[in-house]
């Protein structure tokens, strides 16, 4: 007898049960790309990938007119793995999670699983969206990044939970629109309920910002305390950035604090229209500090470039080039590469190394 999965089954009834809400959507985005990863002496690999130009991902959302300018909605997100099918993460809906009640006075209140608002600045400013070879988190390393690294350990079930994406169980108020430009949010989360599996125990953030004119200018920060000790992790990102004729130039920084270690990201990038595509173009230098000379030496820096073509509003072909550089004992690595190690006895050791890395895909959005 054929049998759904029982994931298939419940989205189903959940897309009859919302048929009755005013106003329901299903969207998406299916990208994959062929990528090659040279990683210098420790050889090369190449693979099919999902998402390098846009995520991935299944999107359901809903929004209920309560009249007197109130909503009630909800938005689901989950990765979808276009090489191989896979949905989800951790969760299911890994992205993001959420329901909220909305005034068109009084701003938004939102509860459930969201993305941290120093991720936002930072993937706004970034003209590869913080996806693929060339992305500015290339960097978002817990093996390479001191801070990362320090602040929330080695483990699996650790670095999972890092915040510095994603966080669960948040409550965020977001400002209402109609403010002369000028855009904001406040988030506070328990994280993972505290558990030290988790790597924090609960955090705290904010995000400003202002549009006009071309002109893009955004803060954010994002503080959590560790479960082992109660220290604070504090993640900061700052960005400004010019519109004009359908191009872009702009510059934004992000900076991971963990007691005397962290690790600042700056990035210049732009955004040059052309014909029916884009080309993009980055740079971002990783200066890492820590307890000792030594430890504060290993910087590493990224050169991106990349050009997208629009066959239509949804459609797009796209490659992107990459390579990092990394100084003293820094090991960062495009991801896709042969496995590497931090550890000078180690056969595959990488430190002060070359990564370097192409791809060429398609994005189809739906």
């Amino acid at each position: 007898m054929n049998q759904k999965p029982l994931w298939a089954a419940g989205l189903g009834l959940a897309c009859i049960s919302v048929m009755a809400q005013s106003s329901v959507t299903v969207s998406g985005t299916l990208d994959a790309a062929v990528r090659r990863v040279d990683n210098g002496s420790l050889g090369s690999m190449t693979s099919q990938v999902s998402g390098a130009n846009s995520t991935s991902k299944l999107i359901l959302r809903g929004i209920e007119d309560l009249g007197g300018g109130l909503s009630a909605g909800f938005y689901l997100d989950s990765t979808i793995g276009a090489d191989t099918g896979a949905a989800g993460g951790l969760q299911f809906w890994d992205r993001r999670s959420t329901v909220s009640l909305a005034s068109v006075k009084l701003g938004e209140l939102r509860l459930g699983r969201d993305w941290v608002p120093t991720h936002l600045v930072w993937s706004a400013f970034d003209p590869f969206s913080t996806l693929g070879v060339a992305s500015a988190n290339t960097f978002r390393s817990l093996t390479a990044s001191r801070a990362l690294g320090q602040a929330f350990g080695s483990a699996p079930e650790t670095q999972a939970a890092n915040p510095t994406l994603r966080v669960s169980n948040a409550v965020e108020y977001f400002l209402p629109p109609g403010l002369g430009g000028f855009y904001g949010m406040l988030i506070v989360t328990q994280g993972e309920n505290g558990t030290t599996a988790a790597g924090f125990t609960d955090g705290d953030g904010f995000r400003l910002g202002w549009t006009g004119r071309g002109v893009h200018a955004a803060a954010a920060q994002f503080t959590t305390r560790n479960a082992s000790g109660g220290q604070r992790f504090r993640d900061q990102a700052f960005g400004v950035s010019y519109e004009f004729s359908g191009n872009r130039v702009g510059i934004a920084q992000r900076r991971w604090l963990f007691g005397s270690d962290r690790t600042v990201s700056t990035q210049v990038g732009a955004l040059i229209a052309v014909g029916a595509g884009q080309i993009k173009l980055t740079y971002v230098h990783a200066d890492q500090t820590g307890a000792t000379a030594a430890l504060s030496a290993n910087d590493a820096r990224l050169l991106g470039a990349g050009y997208v073509y629009n066959l239509s509003k949804r459609t797009a072909l796209y490659v992107h080039a990459a390579r990092v550089d990394n100084r003293g004992a820094a090991v960062f690595t495009i991801p896709g590469g042969p496995a590497v190690s931090a550890s000078p006895s180690a056969a595959n050791y990488f430190g002060g190394k070359k990564s370097t890395a192409f791809e060429s895909g398609i994005r189809h959005d739906f």
